[in-house]
């Protein structure tokens, strides 16, 4: 993650970090600016976790998994139909 200046825009160091909550989803992150010689500004940012644009592999294989299962088995074939290729 790259993390600039505020002052003076260049690169700024991750120097630690404080977690805010029990999800670890909130963060302080305590920054110094590399551009000692025209600013070393030291200052905190916050980071926090959104929303999620895609869910990982195995969540939405789970997902998948687990609400194939609470079908019928009426439906499961059905489903298998629709989604398997006809082997004519």
């Amino acid at each position: 993650m790259k993390v600039v200046c505020p002052f003076c825009f260049h690169k700024a160091l991750i120097t630690s970090r404080n977690i805010l909550n029990d999800d670890k989803t909130i963060s302080d992150l305590y920054c110094s600016c590399t551009n000692t010689k025209d600013c070393a500004a030291t200052f905190v940012y916050t980071l926090a976790y959104k929303h999620v644009l895609n869910h990982p592999v195995r969540t939405t294989a789970e997902m998948a998994f687990n609400l194939v299962n609470t079908l019928t088995k009426e439906e499961k074939a059905s489903l298998r139909r629709d989604l398997l290729p006809d082997p004519a």
